[in-house]
């Protein structure tokens, strides 16, 4: 499964006005909430205890257990852990890596915030929202409440999660014993201004850890509940429904994105199909008996897309 919220539309529309910004807001706040137990990462107490004590993972004073719970950001930091310890990455390494991913002072914080702003003021629509940030942010330049809640919200690490859940770019990051590390983007290789810094890096031993695959595991980890899917995915429960009907069936090749109306929108890409007829046929006779009779397929771009169909009918006096 691919959590392809691929529309920038999306984004956009969220900051085009109060409403659809506490949308987001409160999107954003399912996303901290601490929902997913450890033990879905299969992961042992000695493990966790080991990195605790090496200052990866955040805990609180109380000793950490299979059942403690963890936010969206957390889970995948955790996960990331994983791979690079079952690669033997030193613990110096990894502890280097998270300075970098979830450090940032506010001199840093400004820059980047300035840049947002200098790029989003031409693709946002005037309105209450930009309004506001203009008056309230950007000429009082990044006033300390706002710094505060940004750093809550996104340190570098979440906002680059959040950004592969938006554009769903193959990113891979590149780590070496010295905690040096290569953001790769197969798509853009030959684009890549091949520096002397970068022959130097890739000519030493290193490991890949292909973040977007990470975010598989809120699909493929049988440990993961519906309803954390929902929250992830921002979807309707008629959409979870579905979702889980294809997940019985074992139909993997999902991408799951956003829409303009605040919920998901499922489409079936078929890797395993030689016949895409086959596929909705497949998918056809799931529905059917499901009784989803508001559930609707249509192909798009060689895919299936499936969406909830919603009637609206006016009410005349």
């Amino acid at each position: 499964m691919k959590f392809d919220l691929l529309n920038t539309d999306w984004l956009t529309e969220k900051l085009s006005n109060e409403n659809s910004m506490m949308g987001f807001v409160k999107f954003i706040d399912s996303l901290l909430e601490p929902i997913f137990s450890i033990s879905a990462l299969n992961l042992t107490r000695q493990e966790l205890n080991q990195w605790k004590a090496e200052g990866l993972i955040k805990s609180n004073d109380s000793e950490l257990r299979e059942w403690v719970r963890v936010n969206f950001f957390d889970f995948i930091w955790l996960k990331m852990i994983d791979i690079m310890r079952q690669s033997k990455i030193p613990f110096t390494t990894i502890h280097k890596l998270k300075k970098e991913f979830f450090e940032i002072d506010d001199q840093e914080l400004r820059y980047l915030l300035s840049n947002a702003y200098k790029q989003g003021k031409d693709e946002i629509p005037k309105g209450e929202v930009m309004n506001l940030i203009e008056k309230e942010v950007v000429s009082q330049d990044y006033p300390p409440a706002v710094m505060a809640l940004f750093k809550r919200y996104f340190p570098p690490f979440n906002l680059f999660i959040f950004g592969l859940m938006i554009e769903r770019s193959p990113i891979s990051i590149l780590v070496n014993a010295d905690g040096q590390t290569v953001y790769l983007n197969p798509n853009q290789l030959a684009k890549t201004n091949v520096t002397e810094a970068l022959v130097a890096f890739l000519s030493k031993p290193f490991i890949g850890v292909p973040m977007h695959t990470l975010l598989d595991e809120f699909y493929d980890n049988p440990k993961i509940k519906l309803a954390e899917q929902q929250q992830v995915c921002n979807l309707t429960k008629l959409e979870t429904k579905v979702l889980g009907l294809l997940r019985k069936e074992n139909i993997k090749e999902i991408r799951i994105r956003f829409n303009q109306q605040l919920r998901g929108e499922i489409i079936i890409e078929h890797v395993n199909y030689v016949n895409p007829g086959m596929l909705l046929k497949n998918v056809q006779d799931i529905l059917q008996r499901g009784k989803y009779s508001t559930i609707k397929i249509v192909q798009e771009d060689g895919h299936l897309k499936i969406f909830e169909e919603v009637i609206k009918e006016k009410v005349i006096n």
